[in-house]
């Protein structure tokens, strides 16, 4: 890793774009400390879920973290393709249906910076010592627990959550693509996850969607802030935490000396920003003098 991209994520895993953000290390290190910033509460409408808090409140914790950008599925639709659909350029897993199986996905590569995986593995320890947590006791899941593989980090966030609801299945929500519209109305059993990343570029200090920015599609070795809130999920057979992100942000582009560029996400069109973070905001006052300046 360069310098100038080790600068970079050291700089944005601290960065707060909202005064609420916590940055996940700084989270994370706080539950050995007298005061810890943040704590699991068992959620009141699905007792397997456990959603990391703000301490002192029933309020999910919004982290920020920073990394370099590995690959991704196609923003808008993860890895679902509707049968007899041909799959997008470097897709190899994919789901037809609504489910589990279906995510939107976005990796970090990990090679040169191991600090995601061990802010995970405190944060599991903490989950798995958490009074009324895997009552049944049952194994963490074995897919990214940190054991084995640590060249690429996922995050990999639900299409489809279980539909749990007595009454009429609620409608999708609004701005999702066709293909999740249309997997959502053909289940009972499951309803498309209103959580959508929100794909986005920083250009002098300000948030673009990526559809408008330059390249238009976040590419290997960028520098990408990712603003996701976290659940742990008790399943029959084992226990994980789910991230729900809500925004991933290219903050830097690639230093092409130190990541060869070999191949590009396929563009996606752009997504409706309903995550509280808008686009066109200044996250990053420096840049904008910076460039208001030039312009003098």
């Amino acid at each position: 890793m360069d310098d100038g991209t080790a600068e970079a994520i050291r700089k944005w895993k601290e960065h707060r774009f909202r005064p609420t953000d916590l940055p996940f290390g700084e989270a994370v290190d706080s539950l050995t400390a007298s005061q810890p910033l943040i704590e699991a509460h068992q959620s009141e409408s699905r007792k397997t879920d456990w959603v990391i808090c703000r301490a002192g409140t029933t309020t999910p914790a919004s982290f920020v973290f920073a990394g370099v950008f590995a690959e991704a599925d196609p923003y808008e639709t993860g890895n679902l393709v509707p049968l007899k659909t041909a799959l997008p350029p470097g897709l190899d897993d994919s789901a037809n249906h609504a489910g589990y199986k279906a995510a939107y996905s976005y990796a970090l590569d990990t090679y040169h910076d191991k600090e995601l995986w061990e802010f995970q593995k405190a944060l599991d320890t903490y989950m798995a010592n958490l009074d009324g947590f895997n009552s049944r006791g049952v194994k963490r899941r074995t897919w990214q627990d940190g054991s084995t593989w640590h060249v690429r980090y996922w995050f990999r966030v639900p299409m489809f959550l279980t539909c749990e609801t007595r009454g009429a299945r609620p409608e999708a929500p609004p701005g999702l693509h066709a293909w999740v519209v249309a997997a959502h109305k053909k289940t009972k059993n499951y309803r498309a996850n209103g959580v959508r990343p929100l794909v986005c570029g920083l250009e002098n200090g300000r948030l673009k969607n990526i559809g408008e920015c330059t390249p238009n599609v976040l590419e290997y070795g960028d520098v990408v802030s990712i603003v996701f809130s976290m659940v742990y999920v008790e399943d029959r057979e084992d226990w994980g935490p789910v991230p729900m992100v809500t925004h991933v942000i290219r903050v830097q582009h690639a230093n092409r000396e130190t990541y060869p560029l070999t191949a590009a996400v396929i563009a996606a069109d752009p997504v409706v920003d309903d995550g509280g973070l808008c686009v066109g905001a200044v996250v990053d006052g420096e840049s904008v003098m910076m460039t208001e300046r030039s312009r003098c």
